[in-house]
């Protein structure tokens, strides 16, 4: 029983209104855009982060951030018809894509998105040609035989249709082309 008083004054005695060290103020967490745009008097900047999901920011001229949408951006451009923001996620199950034309009705108002359409599946390799203005992108079309497949598919103007000059799909992180030697005939 004597010891039970003795652990009341050792406890009452640890805690004090005074901090002995500072409490170091939580990081800042830094993103990196995965794509940008100087557009509006800003910039429009956009990440992936895969099932998490990103977002698309715009950041006017006095740096003050404002999310205009909690998506995946798998690209940014510009043509003479606006600016287009293409999004998606292709996980698991899920395989969904869509273009939104990116609108700052009043100079000082805010960005809006305004859905376009959707696409077939998620959008990759979004890639705008210098001459004509159009964009190429693949769109993912599911799996076969444990390798992914693409369509090609191009925005002019406001249209999206079929193409025929997107960019090769990237190879995955980690998993290089490491070809089968052909075996002797004997």
């Amino acid at each position: 029983m004597r010891s039970l008083p003795l652990i009341a004054v050792l406890f009452l005695s640890g805690c004090s209104a005074e901090q002995s060290a500072p409490v170091p103020e939580r990081p800042h967490r830094v993103v990196v855009a995965d794509h940008t745009l100087e557009a509006f008097g800003g910039r429009l900047s956009g990440t992936d982060a895969g099932e998490w999901i990103g977002k698309l920011v715009f950041q006017d001229a006095d740096g003050d951030l404002e999310t205009v949408l909690n998506e995946n951006v798998h690209g940014i451009v510009e043509n003479p018809e606006g600016v287009f923001v293409f999004t998606g996620l292709a996980h698991l199950s899920s395989n969904e894509g869509h273009i939104y034309l990116i609108t700052r009705p009043i100079a000082d108002g805010p960005v809006a998105a305004t859905r376009l359409g959707r696409l077939p599946g998620a959008p990759r390799r979004v890639h705008q040609a210098q001459r004509d203005g159009a964009t190429s992108f693949l769109v993912h079309a599911g799996h076969s035989n444990g390798h992914q497949l693409f369509e090609c598919y191009q925005l002019a103007g406001k249209i999206v249709s079929r193409g025929h000059d997107c960019l090769p799909p990237r190879r995955p992180p980690g998993r290089a082309f490491n070809p089968k030697p052909f075996a002797a005939r004997a």
